[in-house]
């Protein structure tokens, strides 16, 4: 089975991963994806995960990368790049998708992985949700921000994913007629949430049948 999960920023997406990928002893693609893909392109994992990103500035675009990673401080500087290759790394990001999730048992974190691996019957695609409020709690307490930065934060990164999520794949992030599950991670904590998605993959799993376990 291949677990997909999408998610606002801030709500929780790196950690319910995690844990699902954890609990049903699936590999966790998430933060080697960017570099893999530079691996193969010869350039830097940062370049590839502020391309991935969109429009956010390099900082945001990291943290949208990475999710709810341990905050670090960005001392590089990537330079502004072609949309030749920009189209280049998004490619790449894709195949490189498309390539992992051959072998099954595998959590994709985020990178319009649902829409990459289209519908397959070994495919759970989850969305995560939560309150406005909620979120900018967690930013706050992880980053150190203000409040008015993590709404900030929220909107220009939310939007970045919005934008190339439509523009390239021509659906809207969080429309539910996309995703198998949507969760309001806010309303069942993350481990309630993560309870949830697990149980969903199984279920999934059973209703496949034999073909769907790799």
């Amino acid at each position: 089975m291949i677990l997909t999960i999408s998610r606002e920023y801030g709500a929780a997406g790196l950690a319910v991963a995690d844990g699902a990928a954890h609990a049903l002893g699936y590999a966790l693609l998430s933060d080697d994806l960017p570099r893999t893909v530079a691996d193969r392109l010869g350039t830097s994992a940062d370049t590839v995960a502020a391309i991935a990103s969109s429009d956010a500035s390099l900082p945001e675009r990291l943290l949208a990368g990475f999710d709810m990673s341990t905050a670090t401080a960005v001392t590089s500087v990537v330079p502004p790049s072609t949309l030749e290759f920009d189209e280049s790394v998004r490619r790449e990001i894709e195949k490189a998708i498309r390539e992992r999730a051959v072998a099954g048992n595998l959590v994709i974190l985020g990178r319009n992985a649902a829409a990459v691996l289209g519908r397959r019957p070994d495919l759970v695609r989850v969305y995560l949700t939560a309150d406005r409020e909620w979120r900018a709690d967690r930013l706050v307490a992880s980053f150190g921000i203000s409040r008015a930065q993590a709404y900030a934060d929220m909107d220009r990164i939310d939007g970045a994913r919005r934008k190339i999520t439509k523009e390239r794949y021509r659906f809207t992030m969080g429309d539910a007629r996309h995703y198998d599950l949507a969760l309001d991670v806010s309303r069942f904590g993350i481990e309630g949430a993560t309870a949830l998605v697990v149980a969903a993959v199984r279920s999934a799993a059973d209703a496949a049948g034999p073909a769907a376990e790799s």
